[in-house]
């Protein structure tokens, strides 16, 4: 599926929405900071940071959020995924402000800032989610088909004899009928399995981190990681640390499984997981760096030592599925879901190779495709040696 034109545009507005308020915040700390090293840091979540720091607001997301909403806005105007990146745009536009509807209202937020920065706070909040499910509300008024622009296909008129039940994943347009989209192009088969694997272990390693601390903490006190509590030294626009774990754990395994059935929208959540994650892994071994426990690593506890080995992951997991989600082939065949669909089998019989699609009256007469130069020629009546 891809948008209406005038859903586009009203997608490109929202972003610039989502973008303004976003960039106002990071302005705003970057002013009360003592330059962008100590903000990076209280981002990176240096504890001597976060102590002297209370009047800052912002956090690592929100620079992710600046660059999610340029790339969702640029893809609404150019590409065949924008329905995907506006949704990945509101969903974690949802899990990263959600929270900040009952952290903001806390008594306990009373100590970290004033009442009218709260206020602004609050209602920054609520407009981003408004403007979040107005992303979404767009997409799905706004959706038609993909090969909208090419359906004489279906009567047989099309210029490349595209057949009508000749699909694509990704946004990318029927095979032969048409120009695909820029950005549109499919990951390769090696791609997809690389992203689901690394997308999968990284949810298995936030999942069982989140396991232990409910070992660890008890249930009062486990129940602030996703509630907020006092002793937590969260920024004003901040999320707790076990509400972010779970919305990335679950956005992880939704892209991972996505793109195993390589779904329209599942692209676009896999960058944005992998974005999460790169994040997170900067921050953590720049941290590591900062308090020298690289240099001492033999050294420490053995939790310490998996912290680092799950920052070190994370990183490299991240970056990974960020280059090969972001590199797409076209000659990916179907997918899992298309090959499970009723007839696929019987339409692709005689193609000589399953999942293969063979197109006709190319220059409005039927050509044979083995003497049109695409190498193929008719299939054997039966096979060989037979």
């Amino acid at each position: 599926m891809t948008l209406t034109r005038g859903s586009r545009a009203t997608g490109f507005a929202l972003c610039a929405a989502l973008a303004a308020i976003t960039a106002s915040w990071i302005v705003r700390d970057l002013r009360a900071a003592d330059g962008p090293a100590a903000l990076w840091w209280f981002w990176a979540g240096d504890g001597r940071t976060l102590l002297s720091a209370r009047q800052l607001t912002t956090t690592l997301h929100d620079p992710l959020l600046l660059v999610g909403y340029a790339v969702a806005g640029f893809a609404a105007g150019r590409s065949r995924v924008a329905a995907g990146a506006l949704v990945a745009a509101a969903v974690v536009t949802l899990a990263v402000r959600l929270p900040g509807l009952w952290l903001l209202s806390a008594h306990w937020m009373d100590l970290r800032a004033t009442g009218e920065l709260r206020g602004r706070a609050l209602v920054s909040v609520f407009t981003a989610l408004a403007v979040a499910v107005g992303l979404i509300i767009t997409v799905a008024a706004g959706r038609r088909p993909a090969d909208a622009p090419y359906r004489a296909a279906e009567h047989g008129t099309a210029p490349y004899g595209t057949a009508p039940h000749q699909r694509s994943s990704y946004g990318t347009a029927p095979h032969g009928g048409g120009p695909p989209a820029a950005g549109a192009a499919r990951p390769r088969r090696g791609a997809l399995l690389t992203a689901f694997v690394l997308l999968t272990a990284a949810a298995a390693v936030r999942a069982a981190w989140e396991l232990y601390w409910t070992a660890q903490l008890p249930g009062s006190s486990y129940a602030g990681r996703f509630t907020g509590r006092a002793d937590l030294l969260l920024p004003l626009l901040g999320a707790p640390p076990g509400w972010l774990n779970t919305a990335v754990v679950a956005l992880s395994l939704t892209a991972a499984g996505g793109v195993l059935f390589r779904a329209s929208v599942a692209r676009p959540l896999g960058l944005a997981a992998a974005g999460l994650l790169t994040a997170s892994g900067i921050s953590g071994i720049a941290l590591s760096v900062r308090l020298d426990l690289l240099d001492h690593f033999g050294a420490l506890p053995a939790v310490d030592r998996l912290t680092v080995g799950s920052w070190v992951f994370e990183l490299a997991a991240g970056v990974i599925t960020l280059g090969v989600l972001a590199r797409g082939d076209a000659a990916a065949g179907p997918s899992v879901a298309e090959r499970l669909r009723p007839g696929f089998w019987d339409r692709e019989r005689g193609t000589g190779r399953p999942g293969a699609e063979v197109t006709g009256h190319r220059d409005g007469g039927p050509h044979d495709l083995g003497a049109g130069g695409a190498g193929l020629g008719p299939p054997p009546s039966s096979p060989p040696g037979r």
